[in-house]
């Protein structure tokens, strides 16, 4: 592949256009070796005339409020998007969070709004689309690409399709790794990105655009899967598929550039970093039930309930492609909260439960009077109860090792975002990486960790290393990229240093 000439530094600028690409779960980690051996030459590129460091995620790093908060410049607290799933006071029921729970507006709304044309394809949480001075196609929340609200302007999917071919927004990896399909899998991730890189080709090509903005899932999707693969010798597909989604992303990275003009600035930025996965929401709940904070219900009905909400899962995965799947589900929605919160929470006696992880390893409720409906701890035990769970937290070892699970517990993380109707965790954990375990799930060996990466480069950025940012960052960035003031409403705020002669 061609070497395209160096993006100029050392000048200021006051607007140009800005190109931001997400790529979902990207670490240095793996990034900065690889651009090192000379294996990914664009971004060594812009590792070498832009400035780069850490990229610290927010609360939990699931999907929703990691990429909210890129959206946004806002903490979650503020836009309101806790988790990819929430529940209400007096319900258990999980449902499905969308862009319409965010309270905040995004920066390309900020653009829009100033005059800018902007091009926004696959930001999760999106859906429904938000008219927008240009173009935007939802992002994975969408329950598939051609429901009404997917797209704005309405009729620019179908007219995409006709001219730059298939787009999707998720190509169902996980149906192809859990039948072991997974060359086929891989070919299906190409299709994926390819189609995401040619829609933004062809949105750029076709309006006089400011601001492109586009996620793609590598590098995340394959280190899910074989994240415990990297730190073994000789061969390995699992190393292999992990460096080729950022061999990948390198390439498609130099065809996006080729619009970008000489002035331009680029923002490259991922959601979260990556590191072995340490806990799941089920080994949580087993913890606490053993430690007399959670009681499962044991009846010859529940395990009924729960093995058919099982087979039924099962059933679907083997006989329904995922995008299928996706607007089956999305379209009886009753159906989708009744499956995903059998599943999750399916088994627990809530009349004798104080304490519960409905979502992932992370996060934990206190089971409320009051505010759950079949909650039993009383309003005043619930600090005391809060701390002798932190306590017990930190004291839970490993039986081998002896090294401790959890870091660090952080208490009512969500004070601030209480009263929006979903109900916020009343505890945040921190667990330790160090300590991670083999087969904790029969897929998984990798998770989101709180380092992500931040690479950006252009006019007037120094070269460099930066020091640790915050995800709620980008956004301002962004806008001071646009010549856009940034609103106070923001909590983010642009890298210092990063601007040559510029705070």
């Amino acid at each position: 592949m061609e070497r395209m000439p160096s993006i100029p530094v050392g000048r200021t600028h006051t607007g140009c256009r800005v190109m931001v690409i997400g790529l979902d779960g990207m670490t240095l980690k793996v990034l900065l070796p690889l651009a090192a051996a000379g294996k990914l030459p664009t971004f060594a590129r812009l590792l070498q005339d832009g400035a780069h460091g850490v990229l610290r995620s927010v609360t939990n790093m699931a999907t929703g409020p990691t990429w909210a908060s890129f959206a946004t410049g806002c903490r979650p607290a503020k836009h309101g998007i806790l988790h990819d799933f929430h529940h209400h006071q007096d319900s258990y029921a999980l449902r499905p969070t969308s862009g319409v729970d965010c309270r905040r507006a995004a920066f390309w709304e900020v653009a829009s709004r100033a005059g800018k044309t902007v091009i926004v394809l696959n930001v999760p949480h999106t859906y429904p689309a938000e008219p927008v001075n240009g173009v935007l196609l939802a992002g994975i929340d969408a329950p598939s690409e051609r429901v009404p609200g997917f797209a704005h302007p309405p009729d620019i999917y179908r007219k995409l399709r006709k001219t730059a071919g298939d787009y999707i927004i998720d190509c169902g990896l996980v149906s192809f790794v859990e039948n072991g399909r997974v060359a086929e899998g891989a070919a299906a991730v190409e299709r994926e990105t390819e189609g995401r890189t040619r829609a933004a080709e062809h949105f750029m090509s076709d309006l006089n655009w400011d601001l492109l903005v586009v996620v793609y899932s590598l590098p995340d999707v394959w280190q899910h899967y074989y994240w415990h693969t990297l730190g073994e010798t000789g061969e390995s597909t699992g190393r292999d598929l992990i460096h080729g989604g950022y061999e990948l992303m390198d390439c498609h990275l130099a065809r996006l550039l080729e619009h970008l003009p000489a002035d331009g600035l680029v923002v490259l930025c991922s959601d979260h970093g990556f590191g072995p996965l340490t806990g799941t929401r089920d080994h949580l709940n087993h913890w606490l039930a053993t430690q007399g904070f959670l009681s499962y219900r044991e009846t010859d009905q529940q395990r009924f309930v729960t093995g058919l909400a099982s087979a039924f899962l099962y059933q679907i995965r083997q006989r329904v492609d995922f995008r299928r799947r996706q607007q089956i589900m999305a379209s009886i929605p009753i159906v989708r909260r009744a499956v995903e919160t059998q599943l999750r929470m399916g088994g627990i006696n809530w009349e004798s439960t104080q304490a519960y992880a409905a979502l992932d390893h992370q996060e934990l409720w206190l089971n409320l009077e009051g505010r759950q409906r079949l909650g039993c701890v009383a309003g005043g035990q619930a600090e005391p109860l809060a701390q002798q769970l932190k306590t017990a937290l930190l004291d839970w070892r490993d039986g081998t090792t002896g090294q401790k699970h959890i870091n660090a517990v952080h208490l009512w993380p969500y004070t601030q975002g209480r009263g929006h109707g979903h109900l916020a965790p009343d505890l945040l954990l921190e667990w330790n990486t160090s300590a991670a375990q083999q087969g904790l799930h029969p897929l998984l060996s990798g998770d989101h960790d709180p380092e992500g990466a931040l690479i950006v480069a252009g006019p007037g950025i120094c070269p460099g290393p930066l020091q640790s940012n915050s995800l709620i960052d980008v956004a301002p960035l962004a806008l001071r990229g646009l010549g856009i003031a940034v609103p106070e409403s923001m909590d983010g705020r642009v890298p210092h240093g990063l601007f040559a002669g510029r705070g």
